[in-house]
């Protein structure tokens, strides 16, 4: 179990140190930088209309491939196994590293989650199959297991 820690704070420094890297190296802004007003888009029949403000969560899209898979494992996992899971638990073992026990701790350009807007089967695909340095869970946990953490997640972080 102590080398699979060692492995996860491993991952983090690099991916960490990498997307700290890449932000500077290729002139962007760091993630966490705010927006200048005035590179916010402005339509053709607004331009001389107020800038508009960014929105507070960006626009996401699941592929129709992993919405499908999130919807075959929200399917086949039992109210038995999802209840059998101590998802607390497996949250604050495997999410609160980035996304803190509240949701909003943001480490490394994790989401919010206590504002999330995710229905269950994106946030099923999400844990699935991970996105942008999200880990991929698939292999890690087991498909209820997904199914338990989004639903605490929905249940008891989204208040």
């Amino acid at each position: 179990m102590r080398s699979f820690f060692i492995l996860c704070f491993s991952i983090l420094l690099i991916f960490g140190a990498s997307s700290c890297s890449d932000d500077k190296s290729n002139g962007k802004k760091p993630r966490s930088a705010k927006a200048d007003p005035a590179s916010y888009n402005r339509t053709s029949q607004d331009a001389g209309a107020k800038e508009e403000a960014p929105a507070e969560e960006e626009v996401r899209t699941v592929p129709p491939e992993q919405l499908k898979k999130a919807k075959e494992i929200l399917a086949a996992a039992t109210a038995d196994q999802i209840a059998e899971v101590d998802a607390k638990g497996k949250y604050k073992m495997f999410c609160a590293a980035c996304h803190g026990f509240d949701g909003a701790l943001g480490v490394n350009g994790a989401k919010d989650l206590s504002v999330s807007k995710l229905s269950i089967e994106e946030s099923v695909a999400q844990v699935y199959f991970g996105k942008g340095l999200m880990t991929p869970f698939k292999g890690l946990l087991k498909d209820h297991e997904i199914v338990a953490v989004s639903k605490y997640i929905e249940k008891e972080i989204r208040k």
